[in-house]
């Protein structure tokens, strides 16, 4: 798998100009987009990870959006990530984005809570 800092910081900017966009025209559904490219990111900097540090990974371990779950795989494999503790502490919650936001019309996040994921992965990919 060809997974390079081109396609996280891609993300990252998504991200950024969805935040933008909503602070500037208040389209609520715009932040769906913002949470989904910063779920995005972390994973791709947790997976990214992962391949520079095996020569061969498991794809059936690899091929999920659960970052707890490669987080786990990660640390099984005694790899040294690079996580920060905001991600580590709202793991959960940022694993949803991935879908929640894009099919569950009912989604809903605060601007201040993607501004704060937004900053703290800027800086994550900057480190990785």
């Amino acid at each position: 798998m060809k997974l390079t800092k081109g396609l996280i910081k891609a993300d990252i900017i998504a991200a950024r100009q969805a935040i933008e966009y909503f602070d500037q025209n208040h389209i609520k559904d715009i932040k769906n987009i913002a949470a989904y490219h910063l779920q995005q990111a972390a994973e791709k900097l947790i997976k990214l990870q992962i391949y520079k540090a095996l020569q061969t990974t498991e794809d059936r371990k690899m091929y999920t959006h659960d970052l707890s779950k490669l987080i786990e795989y990660a640390e099984a494999e005694s790899i040294k990530l690079i996580v920060p503790e905001y991600i580590r502490d709202h793991v959960n919650s940022i694993t949803e984005w991935e879908a929640g936001n894009r099919y569950d019309i009912g989604f809903s996040i605060r601007i201040d809570t993607l501004k704060k994921c937004y900053g703290i992965v800027a800086d994550w990919e900057s480190q990785v």
